[in-house]
């Protein structure tokens, strides 16, 4: 969402933003918070207590702090998930520091893999742990570096990696999905096997 970019549409057309049009955007905006809470918790009562939304006090202020606001509420909303799920991503952590560390971070997802993950979230979401989830989200959508993920939940850089990768990985089940019912074999897709060999089974 650019919103900056919805205003430069509404004063293109020589008309100033009405209520409803700041209704409309924060309307899809929230929408998106429930998404990103629901995808993070996995539980849709305790994700809306997560959502951090300002829609109200958005409605009587200016583009440039709008742009700012939909920021503040994303980040908002993922902490206050996180404050409920952290002792769940430091018990998981562990496990992804016995691997070997990988030698080229990944870099966050690009906007065909980001359609993915909204297009097929709830497969995606069952197959990933929690820990997976945050860094998917930090990482993959917010475009943190590794070492800012690593501090924001508290883990090691490593964990931080492998846990992407894991992540990154699970993007692609839809595709492998589809060619399993075609009886084709997919290849070269590798799982961490603690985490994923349970739920693929």
């Amino acid at each position: 969402m650019n919103i900056a970019q919805l205003f430069d549409k509404i004063r293109g057309n020589g008309r100033y933003a009405t209520v409803d049009d700041i209704r409309n955007v924060f309307g899809d905006y929230h929408n998106a918070l429930r998404w990103l809470a629901d995808f993070l918790i996995g539980d849709k009562k305790l994700a809306e207590a997560c959502m951090i939304d300002a829609c109200t006090i958005a409605q009587t202020q200016g583009p440039m702090f709008h742009e700012w606001l939909v920021h503040w509420a994303a980040r908002a909303t993922v902490r206050c998930a996180f404050q409920r799920q952290q002792a769940s991503v430091l018990s998981i952590a562990p496990e992804y520091e016995k691997d070997e560390p990988v030698e080229q971070t990944s870099a966050p997802l690009s906007a065909e893999y980001f359609q993915l993950l909204i297009e097929n979230s709830e497969l995606i979401q069952s197959h990933l742990d929690v820990l997976c989830r945050f860094v998917l989200v930090y990482r993959g959508i917010a475009k943190d570096s590794c070492d800012a993920v690593a501090a924001e939940l508290g883990i090691s850089p490593d964990a931080v990696d492998q846990a992407y990768n894991v992540a990154l990985d699970a993007l692609d089940l839809p595709e492998r999905s589809s060619m399993a019912m075609r009886n084709v074999q997919p290849q070269g897709h590798i799982y961490h096997e603690s985490v994923l060999a349970a739920s693929i089974d």
